[in-house]
């Protein structure tokens, strides 16, 4: 983006951004992944985070977590599940077959956490259903305070640039001046040997070096 065109969305100090909007379903348009997963997201914006971006990263951690726990709830309660049928068909037998009695309070105690195994799970899948959605929604949510925050750096990076230009010009100044004097210094100090030269000739003078000039 041309420079003056980028100026007209710098956020300026004092001025809040405007609410960004995106089209319908840009994360999978685009195909953006989970930012805070993203190596260069990371490198950007960990530690350069705003109050709101921070936020919005934390909400999206939090729906990550839920569902990543939502996923090991529901294979931990399957192969439960899987378990006390097998166990319900053994005491079953013993029952039916055996005629033991004595099993009876373990039939009750496996149907029922069977029971709620059973409620359990649907719950657990309508969960893992609506999540992926949320976190779309979420991750636009970052996308969003990724790039206000992106535009505040921009812009805070424009300004250190122009800083250090000035520093730099200053130097460049200053070192031109510096310059400017050694030479005028060395002429005068050329000129005054010159004309000591001419006075006293090169045996005298090589005397009074010795005489008035420090060792450098």
């Amino acid at each position: 983006m041309p420079e003056q065109r980028l100026g007209r969305f710098i956020a300026r100090e004092g001025y809040e951004m405007k609410d960004i909007k995106f089209e319908d379903n840009i994360i999978k348009k685009n195909k953006i992944p989970i930012l805070i997963y993203n190596p260069e997201w990371m490198q950007l914006f960990v530690n350069f985070n705003s109050k709101s971006l921070k936020k919005a990263v934390v909400g999206l951690e939090e729906l990550l977590a839920k569902e990543k726990n939502c996923e090991a709830e529901q294979k931990e309660l399957e192969r439960r599940k899987k378990t006390l049928m097998n166990k319900i068909l053994y005491i079953s037998k013993e029952i039916n077959e055996d005629n033991n009695t004595d099993a009876i309070p373990k039939m009750e105690e496996a149907q029922k956490e069977l029971l709620k195994i059973n409620e359990r799970i649907p719950l657990l899948l309508e969960e893992l259903e609506t999540l992926p959605n949320m976190i779309n929604e979420q991750n636009t949510i970052v996308l969003k305070e990724t790039i206000k925050r992106a535009y505040e750096l921009i812009q805070d990076n424009k300004d250190e640039a122009v800083r250090c230009q000035d520093e730099v010009n200053q130097i460049r100044q200053r070192l031109g001046e510096l310059i400017k004097k050694k030479v005028e210094t060395e002429e005068r100090v050329n000129k005054l040997y010159s004309f000591i030269h001419g006075m006293v000739g090169a045996n005298e003078m090589e005397k009074l070096d010795n005489s008035y000039l420090k060792n450098s």
